[in-house]
């Protein structure tokens, strides 16, 4: 383990120590600091706690005088991982003049010690400093904070080990992002989406300080922590791509691992959770006016969550007791898509309570392919129609084997179909004109009376 032991050397040296006590700290105090393995370049660093410093480095560094609660951090360190070399423009400073540094927002030093046990951080700290939730990039408020309240909403309902799981996680991501905290970098909502999204995967592998990693969760332990975290979100536009990235973490575990043998479990007929996949075709209805700005790469993902809302709406799938997620799986044009459908049985998964008994999959996979055979399946989705030209079951997690269940030979009527825009509801086509008549007729009676 490295012992941060040349940094604390110079503080004394320059007679800075006492802006970093090793008792007290205060925790996020910086200075502009000279050290001779980085070619003796001036740097900023951050007093800091010794649990944190050993959670970023990975167990690889620690303050060398094992009695201190804080010490000072580099920037090469904790920003670029590099013990040596030369000093990177964003982590250098001007020697003998660390004043010249001014936070544009100040924050408590509680928010430069990742609490772990909190999930307010992305709100009070993360989000103070950078406003970005109301984005289209609001990506560390909404899936990190949600990924964190599953310690208040569900930890009951996981075994020990998926509890130390979520935790681990959690502080993991909250590690990954607090550099963007220091004064000297300055970041972009765009930029922070996708640092946190590929702060992910390896976290979810290696959270650290001995937690297990994902390989390591049990079929069920798994299930029931994804589907919980996506149960979480009313609706998962920009998070789409982070919750494809936990379903198929797997993918980067070996063959024998315990999460791969889960995947081979959604095979079984028993399985909690099913795979369907739908080819599509849209067909441009109007221009909708929109005022999210999303990001190009986020449409399909918001398309095809709306595409799975509005089969939900029209086959009446029960909510309490059962979930989906829809995403895009091979685009043949911008007009032709594949969607990929995961359905979930909440009850047997145990992240469902209630009296409604649970999902009967059978049923629910003929009355789908019943709907799409007969041309009875009208979708109006952000301002196109959408014809669900056949369907088919996966036998397996990622799709790729499939049966073909239903075969659509026309096109399906859309008057009088409730339109699903931005995961609202629209009335539209002929209902929409019955309500114009309807109000047409009211106002003309009211001329008369009057």
């Amino acid at each position: 383990m490295l012992a941060i032991t040349s940094v604390l050397l110079l503080v004394v040296k320059l007679g800075w120590a006492a802006q970093c006590n090793k008792l007290s700290g205060p925790a996020g105090g910086v200075d502009c600091i000279q050290m001779h393995s980085y070619n003796d370049e001036y740097q900023w660093m951050t007093c800091l706690t010794d649990a944190y410093i050993q959670q970023k480095g990975n167990q690889k560094d620690q303050c060398e005088d094992r009695t201190a609660t804080y010490c000072w951090y580099p920037c090469m360190l904790e920003v670029h991982g590099k013990r040596n070399g030369p000093v990177a423009s964003d982590c250098s400073c001007t020697s003998g003049n660390p004043s010249t540094l001014t936070p544009t927002t100040l924050l408590p030093s509680k928010c430069y010690i990742p609490p772990g046990d909190s999930c307010y951080w992305y709100r009070n700290c993360l989000e103070r400093k950078y406003p970005c939730e109301f984005t289209s990039n609001g990506y560390a408020i909404k899936y990190a904070e949600h990924f964190c309240k599953l310690d208040d909403k569900n930890f009951a309902k996981f075994s020990l080990i998926a509890r130390n799981w979520v935790i681990g996680v959690h502080k993991c991501l909250q590690v990954s992002l607090m550099p963007l905290l220091r004064p000297w970098i300055h970041s972009t909502c765009g930029e922070i989406q996708e640092r946190a999204f590929a702060s992910q995967t390896p976290c979810y592998l290696n959270p650290g300080n001995g937690v297990l990693s994902a390989c390591d969760l049990d079929c069920s332990n798994y299930l029931q922590i994804f589907w919980s975290i996506k149960g979480s979100f009313v609706k998962v536009d920009t998070v789409l791509e982070s919750l494809k990235g936990m379903w198929n973490i797997g993918e980067k575990c070996t063959w024998y691992s315990n999460i791969r043998k889960c995947y081979r479990s959604i095979e079984l007929e028993d399985s909690p959770v099913k795979v369907i996949k739908l080819t599509i075709e849209k067909f441009f209805l109007r221009s909708r006016r929109s005022t999210d700005n999303f990001p190009e790469s986020n449409a399909q993902s918001r398309f095809a969550d709306g595409v799975g809302s509005a089969i939900a709406s029209a086959l009446k799938w029960n909510s309490d007791v059962m979930d989906w997620l829809a995403y895009t799986g091979r685009v043949q044009d911008p007009e032709n898509l594949e969607i990929i459908v995961l359905l979930a049985d909440k009850k047997a998964l145990g992240i469902a309570f209630t009296s409604a008994p649970s999902v009967n999959f059978k049923q629910t996979i003929e009355e789908f392919t019943s709907a799409v055979k007969q041309g009875v399946l009208p979708l109006k989705v952000d301002g196109h129609n959408v014809w669900v030209k056949s369907l088919a079951s996966c036998s397996n997690k990622a799709c790729t084997s499939t049966q073909t269940l239903a075969v659509s030979d026309k096109p399906p009527n859309w008057n009088g179909t409730a339109e699903i825009s931005g995961g609202k509801v629209v009335i539209c086509g002929t209902i929409t004109m019955l309500v114009m008549m309807m109000t047409n007729a009211v106002m003309m009676m009211e001329r008369v009376l009057y």
